[in-house]
């Protein structure tokens, strides 16, 4: 874990105000959010600016021209899709750790320093695609699978530390036994 010290206060604010984070419900759903509506824009700012100045932190930037994995196998064939998703690019202000607490995430809105490629169920808990079938005995439904990543937080000290938070990353087809 990197961290670094920095005297500034925003507002009065303190990152303790993270359990203040005004979190919409669509953020809720997924774990990470981009739209928090009391995001203290000049304290992070301040921060961003202070730990590129020093050179302390590198920051992680993914980008959704990746080769698909289909696309690194071999040449496409005609494939069905399970679970219906989005995929796209996050730039989060907010995400929730393992222990499912949210966390304000250091990011610039104009020019995000962290962006991570996110792929998100378009229906969690749906029902699997029809063209799957399963015996009788057996129920098949869409989950929101994530991984960990590390991103650059603000914690209750006002300082950068770097620490791992979930990240959607497919929607999977999960099948149980019912019968």
């Amino acid at each position: 874990m990197v961290s670094l010290s920095v005297d500034i206060i925003f507002d009065g604010l303190t990152s303790k105000s993270t359990k203040d984070l005004i979190i919409p419900e669509e953020c809720k759903k997924i774990g990470i959010c981009e739209d928090v509506p009391n995001y203290p824009e000049e304290l992070v700012a301040d921060l961003i600016q202070k730990v590129r100045r020093a050179n302390l932190l590198k920051f992680n930037k993914d980008e959704l021209d990746i080769p698909q994995i289909a696309e690194r196998i071999g040449p496409e064939e005609e494939t069905i899709e399970l679970c219906n998703s989005v995929e796209r690019i996050y730039a989060p202000r907010a995400a929730q750790d393992t222990n499912k607490e949210w966390h304000l995430i250091a990011n610039d809105k104009k020019t995000p320093q962290q962006t991570f490629r996110v792929e998100v169920c378009q229906n969690k808990d749906a029902a699997c695609s029809s063209v799957a079938y399963f015996q009788h005995g057996y129920e098949a439904r869409c989950v929101q699978k994530y991984m960990l990543r590390m991103m650059v937080a603000v914690n209750e000290k006002n300082e950068l530390i770097e620490r791992p938070f979930q990240v959607p990353s497919c929607c999977s087809c999960i099948v149980k036994v019912v019968g």
